[in-house]
């Protein structure tokens, strides 16, 4: 027997709420899940939601009651009875509902504003990556973000072009990303791991695969990382890492990429420290050596669409600036 389409409909939609919540794809689906809050932002607004979706979850299984009542009961409408309710509980209840969450949204957003904040990070967006820069400790990286954890950061935004958007589903809001004009968002992570963000902004091109990583470290793990990333490459003295390192600065790579000490260009993603970067291509593929040998070769067939032409290099050269570029860290 074939249910009916809108009485399908209703019986489904408990059935998808129930998985969104509580079936969880994969082992990674909570690291990317507003649902799984791991910072006092996104507490706040995982706690707006569930009150959300609690008080509208009411309001639906009651509206549907009295629809199935209507079904059921045919009674003759009373004039002035009918006018009542339908103000009461269609125009009056809802406004009020609505006005309280209102409140509570802005109460919240106004709250995690005047948080202090105890670092600066700047994440500058292009197509299709994130500059990442760390002002008070000369330090540029690239699709990827590190921070203490139970510190709050001030991220300033910008965009170099179109509009774009950052969000870390699980440690705060969204906020879009502007040329010209730069916004702020204050995030904090309650402990370490690595969390997913990403451009939440459609910005054409492979806008789906714009994504970053956020590592957030132990306070002592956080100093060690940026001791570390403020000191310059090492020259290097092996004979394949040395041809490498020249096939970088003969063969274009210098042109768009900047390399401590070597190169200064910022029209790509600065590469100071590629070899311990967890992914390629703004979250594309992970940094492994055959994804970062194919990228060189021909980023076009990873990420379609990116601003990164093929590179026409023999197997040999190739080879040699893999391994070079995966030497720093």
């Amino acid at each position: 027997m074939t249910l009916p389409a809108d009485i399908r409909d209703l019986v489904l939609f408990p059935v998808i709420i129930f998985n969104f919540l509580f079936c969880a794809g994969d082992a990674h689906a909570e690291r990317e899940s507003m649902l799984y809050p791991a910072g006092p932002a996104a507490e706040q607004i995982a706690r707006i939601w569930w009150e959300m979706l609690i008080v509208y979850g009411i309001v639906f299984v009651v509206t549907m009651l009295f629809v199935v009542l209507a079904l059921v009961v045919r009674r003759r409408e009373h004039p002035v009875l009918g006018s009542r309710f339908v103000f009461i509980s269609g125009i009056g209840i809802p406004t009020v509902i609505l006005v309280v969450m209102l409140i509570s949204s802005i109460h919240s957003t106004v709250e995690m504003g005047k948080v202090p904040a105890d670092f600066h990070i700047k994440v500058q967006s292009h197509h299709w990556w994130f500059a990442v820069s760390y002002p008070d400790h000369g330090i540029v990286d690239a699709n990827e973000i590190h921070i203490p954890v139970k510190k709050v950061v001030q991220f300033e935004l910008l965009s170099h072009g179109v509009v774009h958007s950052f969000w870390v589903p699980r440690l705060g809001g969204k906020r879009d990303m502007l040329p010209d004009h730069p916004t702020e968002l204050r995030l904090a992570a309650d402990k370490p791991g690595v969390y997913r963000g990403t451009c939440t902004e459609y910005c054409a091109g492979p806008h789906a695969l714009m994504t970053f990583r956020l590592i957030a470290h132990e306070p002592e793990d956080f100093d060690k990382w940026l001791a570390l990333q403020s000191r310059p490459p090492p020259v290097p003295t092996d004979p394949q890492l040395r041809q490498g390192r020249d096939v970088f600065l003969q063969q274009g790579c210098a042109a768009c990429h900047a390399i401590t000490g070597i190169s200064e260009s910022d029209t790509g993603p600065d590469l100071t420290h590629l070899g311990s970067r967890i992914t390629l291509g703004a979250g594309t593929v992970d940094n492994t050596k055959g994804n970062l040998s194919g990228w060189i070769a021909n980023p076009q067939s990873i990420k379609p669409r990116n601003m990164m032409p093929p590179s026409y290099l023999s197997p040999n050269d190739l080879h040699a600036v893999v391994e070079y570029l995966r030497s720093l860290q």
